[in-house]
């Protein structure tokens, strides 16, 4: 009669540990299930912010007597921007001699042209412009000047130094 008692106490405890393990699996794919979620909900609020992000660049222009880059551009997109601290503005390109040149843009001042709602914030349809010392003068040649918004969006504008 013993023996049956061990046996029922032993099923009971396999039971036990069964029903236990069982629980774990299911928390642990619950939290998995729960970081899938949150983190597919930020790559698409990402790509979101991405389609609706665009910037054009309407003109640059360079100034020989204060090696300065000048240039236009315009929030195309539906995207707000409360400041320019994320912008990224690259220059890059070839003298006529035949030197590869290209500058991080990093000491630009940004200043909104035209507002036409919020004050202080880069809303679509608005114009702004871009001035940046250069730490040396532009060679003559083809050159490039880069954009990109916080979203990794771009815009290019060729020019020419003659």
């Amino acid at each position: 009669m013993l023996m049956g008692f061990d046996t029922v106490v032993a099923a009971i405890m396999v039971t036990a540990i069964i029903v236990a393990v069982a629980y774990t699996f299911l928390a642990g794919s619950t939290m998995i299930a729960e970081y899938s979620i949150e983190s597919y909900k930020e790559a698409v609020q990402m790509a979101v912010k991405k389609l609706r992000s665009d910037v054009t660049i309407i003109n640059v222009t360079y100034d020989n007597s204060t090696n300065t880059i000048t240039a236009y551009f315009k929030n195309t997109g539906a995207e707000r921007y409360p400041d320019f601290t994320e912008f990224d503005t690259i220059l890059y390109g070839k003298t006529d001699s035949g030197d590869m040149v290209a500058f991080y843009l990093n000491s630009t001042s940004y200043t909104i042209v035209n507002e036409l709602i919020n004050p202080g914030i880069f809303d679509p349809h608005e114009l702004a412009k871009l001035d940046s010392p250069l730490t040396q003068p532009l060679a003559n040649g083809s050159y490039v000047l880069l954009l990109c918004t916080p979203n990794a969006v771009c815009d290019s504008y060729d020019f020419r130094i003659p």
